[in-house]
């Protein structure tokens, strides 16, 4: 649907700028005085994930994602002013994203009649930073309960009875401190993945490929668990060169967090319409319902619910990025599983 603020769509030059308005490829939409939207670009519908027509006639708000800024952005329009800062916006699925941009009235012989809005695409910077902050947390979280321990096993070694029983203490410490060491180098590597993942554009990536080569490091890393699986299905997913390491970090949170004396993990693919639904299986004590959304890092309500690591949180962090998702349900008869939706190509 076109529209002109003033009706008149034969004026010299209209179709330029109408074009010009279509063609430009940052999010763009104009509204008439009522904030009700009367045209959206086709970067802008890429960008919030609609199809032609479906955002005319429907409130701005309906797109907003934070109230606030939308009452800032009315406030502003409403009296003549430009608006320019930081939004948020919701996606056709609820999603949000976020983005800089600017809004202007126009003007007609002194009058608004309509605004015009522009933004610049920002989310997977903003993915990052909120990545990189909960990432921080995370470690920050781990590494002072593991020096805590650490100190524990010092002292009883200070305070030891017999030489075996301080070497016992110390040895235990010393394994803490290697344990540190190896967690803040991994800190580190999935801190520069997320960076190149969020700098990166997805592209059509063999899932059965990534699955098999993801298989045969975590046999090799773990040869007293056992790993079940078929032949998997040639299925090609929206993804990047981090898919193998975000399921091997879900591979390995199945083993390292397995209490059974035999760890057993089951891998499963499902080819549907439109995506798939990889499940990762294991036999171990299972994820309790209320701490289904606290191990990968989602939420942080008290000092004693913690994720169970940052291994699980990256693999979110990287599965979202893909526009794909990944939850937590129970094994039977116990145990948890884990599965991932991805994008069919």
């Amino acid at each position: 649907m076109e529209w002109s603020p003033d009706g008149d769509d034969d004026r010299p030059g209209g179709e330029v700028y109408r074009q010009a308005f279509r063609s430009t490829g940052a999010p763009a939409l104009i509204a008439d005085p009522n904030f009700v939207i009367r045209d959206v670009n086709d970067s802008g519908l890429e960008f919030l994930g609609y199809q032609p027509g479906e955002l005319v006639g429907r409130s701005a708000a309906e797109i907003s994602g934070d109230d606030d800024i939308y009452a800032d952005i009315v406030d502003h329009l409403s009296r003549g002013e430009t608006w320019s800062g930081r939004f948020v916006a919701r996606t056709s699925s609820g999603d949000k994203v976020y983005g800089r941009g600017s809004a202007a009235p126009i003007l007609v012989d002194g009058s608004v009649e309509g605004v015009v809005a522009i933004f610049v695409d920002t989310t997977k910077q903003q993915q990052y930073e909120n990545a990189s902050e909960v990432l921080n947390r995370l470690l920050r979280h781990d590494l002072r309960n593991e020096l805590n321990v650490m100190y524990g096993h010092v002292q009883r070694a200070q305070s030891a009875a017999s030489k075996d029983e301080a070497a016992e203490s110390l040895q235990k410490a010393q394994k803490l401190i290697l344990e540190i060491v190896r967690k803040s180098e991994r800190a580190r590597d999935l801190r520069d993945l997320l960076e190149r993942s969020y700098g990166a554009t997805n592209r059509p990536v063999r899932l059965d490929i990534v699955l098999n080569n993801a298989m045969v490091e975590v046999m090799r890393e773990f040869p007293d668990a056992a790993f079940r699986f078929e032949v998997f299905p040639e299925v090609v997913v929206s993804a990047d060169d981090l898919l193998s390491t975000a399921v091997e970090a879900v591979l390995e949170n199945a083993v390292t967090h397995n209490d059974s004396a035999d760890p057993v993990v089951t891998v499963d693919v499902e080819v549907r319409e439109d995506h798939v639904v990889l499940a990762i299986s294991d036999n171990g004590p299972g994820v309790p319902e209320p701490q289904r959304d606290l191990i990968f890092g989602r939420e942080e309500y008290d000092q004693l619910h913690h994720g169970t690591g940052i291994s699980l949180f990256f693999a979110d962090s990287v599965f979202d990025s893909y526009g794909g998702d990944i939850w937590v349900e129970d094994n039977d008869p116990r145990g948890a599983t884990f599965k991932i939706r991805l994008t069919r190509v």
